[in-house]
């Protein structure tokens, strides 16, 4: 096993832990009709995406 094998099998025993100690917080909630509705519609609209470059310039953050 090389070192960034065992590195990322560390880091999902940690994760899975953390998980398990902490829990989903959101588990067991429903989402609400409205927000399957317009998440499906913004699925099926494959709008143009914006480079973070451009966003990043026009904002002025360099």
């Amino acid at each position: 096993m090389t070192i960034a094998q065992l590195n990322k099998k560390i880091e999902n025993i940690v994760e899975q832990k953390i998980l398990e100690f902490l829990g989903d917080p959101d588990a067991g909630l429903d989402l609400k009709q409205s927000f399957v509705t317009e998440l499906k519609k913004r699925m099926k609209n494959k709008q143009k995406l914006t480079p973070m470059s451009v966003v990043m310039r026009k904002y002025g953050v360099s």
